[in-house]
């Protein structure tokens, strides 16, 4: 009998000594990976820029030298041409409303800005000539 246990210890040892060879395979190599660099895409579409939006359209003057005031518009416009081969940009203004709405004033000057308005007539009124222009005011 003990012959027979010491068989079956021994069996038992090979197979578990057996059993772990088995399971302690070789590792497998460690593979590298290999990076390339990226080719660029032949086949991209275009990309359809935007339109650059449309400059705003720069704000009208307001304030205006008035050079001239008429009754008669054929008056009024043979003014504005002196002025225009003077080298202004002397333009006719109506009202439809207002005090002196009846009135063709020629303008040979025009600003955005009310002070530069003011600063502009008083220089202007120093000036032999122009001691009678005044400002208007377009709404």
């Amino acid at each position: 009998m003990k012959k027979i246990f010491l068989v079956a210890i021994a069996l038992a040892f090979v197979s578990v000594a057996c059993k772990d060879k088995k399971e302690k395979k070789e590792p497998e190599p460690v593979k590298k990976e290999v990076t390339t660099p990226a080719e660029p895409d032949t086949l991209a579409q275009a990309v359809a820029q935007p339109e650059p939006e449309p400059e705003p359209e720069p704000e009208p003057d307001k304030y205006f030298l008035i050079a001239g005031s008429f009754a008669n518009p054929s008056n009024a416009e043979s003014f504005q041409k002196q002025l225009s081969e003077k080298g202004f940009n002397a333009q006719v203004i109506t009202r439809d409303w207002g005090i002196n709405s009846e009135f063709y004033k020629v303008s040979y000057m025009g600003f955005k800005d009310k002070r530069e308005a003011i600063s502009k007539m008083k220089e202007e009124r120093q000036q032999p000539g122009k001691e009678d222009v005044w400002v208007l005011v377009k709404k």
